[in-house]
């Protein structure tokens, strides 16, 4: 197990999963001739790992004597836990996904046994094959593109898109004195963080092409690079995130564990600190910048407890209108944060595009299908599907073509602001798959198993098809 997440690591940067894993059985002369152009550098680190299991091992049989009949029923307790879970407590490959901050063999035990106790029982193991993407590059002037990653953000609670409480004043403000600010209903590509954010972030467009998100080809800080920019990653979120975020391509990378301390105080606010510090690099070259929030997470009270301006709403004895009051003052705290940055970039020279997008909605009593009042995410629904967006541009022209395309584009989804985004950078995404006003929803499952919503767009007009499971 060891031996083939090293090289796992080691080839692909990023820690084994369990649909590498299935891959590998059906590629396996691909990946021998891949590994043929690395292997003298890949050759040490097997080596490396032969030694250390190889002393572990001689030192156990040196040992095993001495060892206690106690002690070796424990290790075999130890060892069940995951089997135990993936059987009889939660029986879903999203509960097993590995980390960055794990160490190896658990993130082993985790996929092996996701994958022989639970994918290989799915009905749709096999992974679909779709047309791989096409692109074709131009060179683009110099310029910021900046991508702001939300955190479970409800379109319905937010005043600008019309809604009763004023929990965005900052933005309100800007967007008066922005000839080209947008803020617009959008549809995520997930409910979930974990498959919302890869979907996105590979501009994938079927809500089941796994391949297409683990080969990384359109991997929006993979395009950043080849088209010559340096590139930024500023999160708020656990360094696990960073399974998503094709790390390899990434010049400058910030996340939770670099100022624990400061987050937990202060939360979103770390980054408007990183954004003070790293501001002068910004005023010249190309740059793709990603600022990743935590708020307007749960419990959304813990999110604005540095801004004690976002302390609007009271806290309430009903348990549903304290959800609702403890949001709102959350998405108030997010209006400052996001008008900071956007007035940070609007006083540089060099050209800037923003785009603010949430990874997936929150669902604060909406009603679902079966006319029941839906709190949170992670469940398939429209409604957790439901964000907002905002976006504009500066040091350009007033009808730049990001701004004029993105304001034409009824309810964006992910997928169109993905290759949106692609576009800044020089990018024309060419997708065979692509089919005129059809897009999808993916449940809480990445290769599709849990379901999914088909999205119908006609003119001004959406229809959700929903294929449960």
């Amino acid at each position: 197990m060891e031996l083939i997440q090293f090289s796992h690591i080691f080839y692909f940067k990023t820690p084994l999963n369990v649909y590498s894993l299935h891959l590998m059985w059906g590629e396996f002369k691909e990946i021998a001739l891949a590994s043929q152009g690395v292997l003298p550098w890949g050759l040490f680190h097997v080596f490396v790992l032969l030694c250390v299991y190889g002393t572990l091992i001689f030192l156990y049989l040196k040992i095993q004597s001495k060892t206690s009949f106690i002690a070796t029923i424990l290790l075999i307790l130890l060892l069940s836990i995951l089997p135990y879970k993936a059987l009889f407590k939660s029986p879903h490959i999203r509960n097993f996904v590995p980390r960055n901050d794990d160490i190896s063999l658990l993130n082993d035990l985790k996929v092996f046994t996701a994958y022989f106790l639970i994918y290989l029982k799915t009905k749709n193991k096999d992974i679909p094959k779709y047309l791989p993407y096409e692109l074709s590059y131009e060179k683009v002037s110099p310029r910021n593109i900046v991508l702001i990653l939300g955190e479970s953000v409800n379109a319905n609670h937010i005043a600008l898109l019309g809604y009763e409480r004023n929990t965005t004043p900052k933005l309100k403000e800007l967007a008066l004195n922005d000839e080209n600010f947008i803020a617009k209903k959008a549809l995520s590509s997930s409910v979930l963080t974990n498959v919302s954010l890869p979907m996105f972030m590979n501009i994938s467009y079927n809500h089941n092409d796994i391949q297409h998100i683990l080969n990384e080809n359109t991997h929006l800080f993979k395009l950043a690079k080849q088209a010559g920019f340096k590139t930024y990653y500023i999160s708020n979120q656990e360094e696990s995130l960073l399974s998503y975020m094709s790390s390899n391509f990434i010049d400058v990378l910030y996340t939770k564990e670099n100022y624990a301390l400061k987050s937990s105080k202060i939360g979103d606010l770390v980054l408007l600190k990183k954004l003070d510090e790293l501001a002068p690099l910004f005023k010249e070259g190309s740059n793709f910048i990603v600022f990743h929030q935590r708020s307007s997470h749960v419990p959304y009270k813990d999110q604005y407890k540095g801004y004690k301006q976002a302390d609007v709403f009271p806290l309430s004895r009903d348990l549903n209108q304290n959800i609702i009051n403890t949001y709102d003052n959350s998405i108030i705290f997010d209006d400052y944060v996001l008008s900071h940055i956007f007035e940070k970039f609007k006083t540089m020279k060099t050209p800037t595009y923003i785009l603010f997008v949430p990874d997936h909605g929150e669902t604060l009593g909406e009603l679902g299908e079966n006319n029941q009042s839906e709190f949170h995410h992670g469940f398939l629904s429209k409604n957790v599907a439901n964000i907002p967006i905002f976006a504009s541009a500066y040091g350009v022209k007033k009808d730049d073509e990001f701004i004029k395309d993105l304001r034409q584009i009824f309810t964006p989804t992910h997928y169109e602001l993905g290759v949106a985004l692609a576009k800044l950078m020089g990018f024309k995404i060419i997708n065979p798959n692509f089919k005129q006003g059809i897009f999808y929803i993916n449940g809480n499952d990445l290769a599709g198993n849990n379901g999914y919503i088909e999205v119908l767009k006609q003119g001004e007009k959406l229809e959700f098809k929903t294929h449960s499971p």
